[in-house]
């Protein structure tokens, strides 16, 4: 490997600083890690020129792709390409068809002109693309009604089919999907590993399916296809005794009675293919799952065997006024699916008064209990899951929206049989606590454990300090962030399980810095963009406070201690439909998600534009929503979202080459800033600052690039004055938060950050830390749900401030890095790393009393400008590879 040194001696406050490289390509320099469609090796996507992504051995000037069809025939091959993109890269082939399975390779060049080996080859295959792909029929129960004469819940649908299988097989792909939630198996097992399947979606827009492969599953002869039910998001209904999420704000729905769809195509050795599609003569009953509620648990009663009551399934009959309608069509999920990433067994049990048990796992997570047990039949273990605990020890359940007589709780009904093993599979809960009642013996470690489930997205970063109070920061703030991360992004995953946009986007820079959500996100902007109120309904252009809308919430205005909300929409949950898509754009160079929904961005802003002219220039909303300061003006938050989504829909605009909106956007913002500043600005004698002078208020003017030059030292100033007098504890709501950090940050203050950061007492994280919090609370007193993610800026400001791994501004992709470490605090060493669409960038460094050490890997195709600190505060620019920089302090 080439290695180089470079030793700098500054005279003054003698500072040596020592620099070296190595290169860190690949053996060969060959690209590594292909991804179609930002997934490794995907099975059944629908996209038609799907895009290519690669990690470069080396920096890289141009590259040559090519891909065949299994049988060996050419699809593509791009020639030798001027260009150093490594992402995002459209498939430029022969026209795709359904069922292709595709191999691909890529090698590059360097600016040498030296070319490397061609990578190991990748795949994809392409799943169905239209209705005409499919001959399976959409089927139902004909005897399931929601509930029965005497009011008791019908259990829900199973449905089944046997087939046979003639010689040695080929291939074998199953294409399947249900409403609201389906549970796929061969032979009595699971076809796959995802769970908690379809993804949610808005249902009349589209049903999203998965195709598994059952090649080296199926067996010789008869085997049999099964699918059971669970209501999900499509059945919401009221139950008595049970937890339902609501009030008289909002309208719930029940979609439809459940349903499946199934296509098993099996092509054989000889090359003749077999089709097993579901419709009539499909056989269905009621089956084991007797109550299940995406809110307030599950029950099952295994007496009731494979289900009583077999018959003919009936085929649907979609229309226009059904749920999904005769238009609606079946789409390959394009997201990673919900597994189950870890079993977690309880760390405590003891006896409570009652007779039940209650089991303690640790930490407060998402997931389900998986139960092990023998009895009799008849028996019944109940198992309700909490969040914390009572001052007498036993389970609170207030956090989770439920009461002693509306539980969320899980049911099991044993057989009798043996060791009986059940989990839930159409629901899961936040919990850290499960109290179990109902079991003949005391439960062992293993007889009921705890499956922790969360959205498969990769992992992106890793940071880690010589603060211990840090590291549990960092831990609980992605604890809930997993806790979250479901086939949406949740508040919480008790009480509402909302696909809240605007969680979403408060928490954007910790969600994108923690894991890699390029094949996740996009569905997420989807779902804002099918949601979205269209002409002819009441709004057109609004986007509701969550996505898909599943309950609608009435524009009702109430009386909060901000002022006066409306919980029906507000800009910085709607405007997600454009930041979210120009946070894509920054992080990952995606322009097809902007591309594709530009049109609902348009219409989003348009709709904005008329809700503020109807109400006197004051757009209804929430202001800087869960802050324990309530004094920042609500209008002052609206305003500033606004004028950050007609910056951003501006820049949209220009990347995308529409110059005419570039210039429409460029006006729509310059107004809201003059009227911010009008509305806004104040000056006494101390200088400028800000609505309330709060800590929200001078930071959204400051994050959002409100602030005119001359005034930015002074409104700094003043926004470190309102963190001392609140005593250095974080006063902001979610709205907030992200500008607070961003504004410090940029202010070089990650000082005043960091004793926020660590404060012991409410409000802060360092407080949540010490008064025994696992995740990230709704407001950072400790209030509210015990597992909210929105409040993880903090995570990004490890990453970004304290690691020092950032990306330079006016960059994209992460081309252009910074690596700036802060040194706050008596930290000593702290280190990072994030994996940027060019391979993995990290930062590692030391302070001790014989000076201060860095380590700096910097990926192929990337510069980095290193900022060192000291007297003199050297900055050098870097190439790819591996550099080591001491500075005598």
């Amino acid at each position: 490997m080439n290695r180089r040194s470079l030793v700098l001696t500054f005279l003054v406050a003698l500072v040596l600083a020592s620099l070296s490289s190595a290169a860190t390509a690949a053996p060969g320099g060959a690209p590594t890690f292909l991804r179609t469609e930002n997934l490794v090796d995907p099975l059944g996507i629908d996209v038609i020129k799907p895009v290519l992504s690669w990690l470069p051995g080396r920096d890289q000037a141009a590259y040559e792709i090519r891909a065949t069809l299994d049988a060996g025939r050419a699809l593509w091959d791009s020639g030798k390409v001027r260009s150093g993109s490594t992402s995002n890269v459209a498939y430029g082939g022969s026209a795709l068809h359904a069922r292709d399975h595709v191999r691909w390779q890529v090698r590059t060049w360097d600016t040498a002109g030296r070319v490397s080996p061609w990578s190991a080859r990748a795949s994809w295959e392409m799943g169905l693309l239209s209705a005409a792909d499919w001959s399976a029929r959409w089927i139902e129960n004909p005897s399931y009604d929601y509930t029965r004469p005497d009011g008791k819940e019908t259990p829900l649908p199973v449905f089944g089919k046997a087939f046979s299988v003639h010689g040695p097989v080929k291939q074998a792909r199953l294409y399947t999907t249900g409403l609201g939630m389906y549970a796929a198996t061969l032979n009595g097992r699971p076809v796959g590993d995802a769970v908690l399947e379809p993804g949610q979606t808005t249902y009349t827009a589209e049903v999203d399916y998965r195709t598994y492969d059952l090649t080296r599953v199926l067996k010789p002869g008869t085997n049999t296809i099964g699918l059971q039910t669970g209501s999900g998001t499509y059945q919401r209904v009221k139950t008595p005794g049970r937890y339902f999420f609501g009030n008289t704000l909002e309208q719930y729905t029940v979609y439809g009675e459940p349903k499946v769809i199934a296509q098993l195509e099996v092509t054989y050795q000889d090359g003749h293919r077999e089709v097993v599609s579901s419709d009539g003569t499909w056989r269905t009953a009621l089956g084991p799952t007797t109550f299940s509620s995406w809110w307030s648990g599950e029950e099952y009663d295994a007496r009731r065997g494979d289900g009583a009551g077999w018959q003919q399934a009936s085929v649907v009959q979609l229309t226009q006024t059904t749920t999904p309608r005769d238009t609606t069509p079946l789409r390959a999920n394009p997201r990673p699916p919900v597994t189950v990433a870890e079993t977690a067994r309880p760390t405590g049990i003891r006896k409570l008064a009652d007779g039940s048990y209650l089991l303690d796992f640790g930490a407060n997570r998402s997931g389900w209990p998986s139960l092990s047990v023998a009895g009799r039949a008849g028996d019944t273990v109940t198992m309700i899951p909490a969040e914390k605990l009572a001052a007498d020890g036993t389970p609170d359940i207030a956090s989770t929206g439920a009461k002693p007589g509306n539980q969320i709780a899980y049911r099991y009904t044993l057989s009798g049989h043996g060791v009986e093993k059940w989990h839930p599979q159409f629901t899961y809960s936040g919990y850290r606590y499960l109290q179990v009642s109902g079991l003949r013996t005391a439960p062992a470690k293993d007889t009921v454990t705890m499956d922790v489930i969360h959205a498969a997205n990769p992992g992106a970063s890793e940071f880690t300090s010589s603060s211990d109070l840090l590291n549990q920061i960092h831990t609980i703030t992605e604890r809930s962030i997993q806790s979250n991360m479901m086939s949406v992004l949740t508040d919480c995953p008790d009480r509402e399980k909302g696909p809240y946009t605007g969680d979403n986007l408060h928490n954007i820079d910790a969600l994108l810095t923690d894991y890699d959500m390029s094949a996740f996100q996009p569905q997420l902007v989807r779902n804002m963009a099918t949601a979205q109120r269209q002409p002819g309904d009441e709004s057109p252009g609004l986007i509701a406070n969550i996505a898909p809308e599943f309950h609608r919430v009435a524009p009702v205005k109430l009386q909060y201690p901000q002022g006066t909300i409306e919980f029906l929409d507000e800009v910085n949950w709607g405007g997600a439909i454009v930041r979210i898509p120009w946070q894509l754009y920054q992080t990952y160079g995606d322009t097809r998600t902007m591309t594709a929904y530009y049109g609902n961005m348009v219409a989003w802003l348009d709709y904005e534009a008329a809700n503020k002219a109807a109400n006197n220039g004051d757009i209804p909303g929430l202001g800087d929503w869960s802050a324990t300061d309530n004094t920042t003006p609500m209008q002052l938050a609206i305003i500033a979202a606004y004028f950050t989504a007609a910056q951003d829909m501006a820049s949209i605009a220009q990347v995308l080459g529409k110059a005419a909106d570039h210039t429409k956007y460029t006006a729509l913002a310059g107004q809201l800033a003059a009227e911010f500043t009008t509305r806004f600005r104040h000056v006494d004698a101390t200088g400028v600052f800000y609505g309330s002078d709060s800590e929200a208020s001078n930071a959204m003017a400051l994050d959002a690039g409100l602030v005119a030059p001359a005034d930015r030292v002074a409104v700094l100033a003043r926004l470190v004055a309102s963190v001392r007098k609140a005593g250095d504890h974080i006063t902001t709501g979610s709205v907030g938060l992200g500008p607070l950090f961003r504004a410090l940050q940029a202010g070089n203050r990650d000082d005043v950050l960091y004793d926020m950061v660590v404060n012991p007492t409410s409000p802060g994280y360092g407080y949540l830390v010490a008064s025994g919090h696992t995740t990230l609370s709704e407001s950072l007193d400790g209030g509210g749900s015990q597992n909210h993610h929105f409040l993880g800026e903090v995570d990004a400001w490890f990453v970004r401030g304290v690691a020092g791994i950032r990306q330079a501004p006016g960059s994209v992709g992460y081309r252009d890095l910074e690596i700036a470490p802060a040194l706050v605090g008596d930290l000593t060493q702290a280190s990072g790393s994030y994996r940027t669409p060019l391979g993995t960038v990290s930062s590692s460094w030391t302070k001790s009393a014989h000076g201060f050490r860095l380590e700096v890997t910097v990926p192929p195709g990337a510069t980095a400008t290193v900022h060192l600190p000291g007297r003199d505060k050297s900055v050098h620019t870097v190439g790819s590879g591996q550099f080591s920089f001491t500075v005598a302090m």
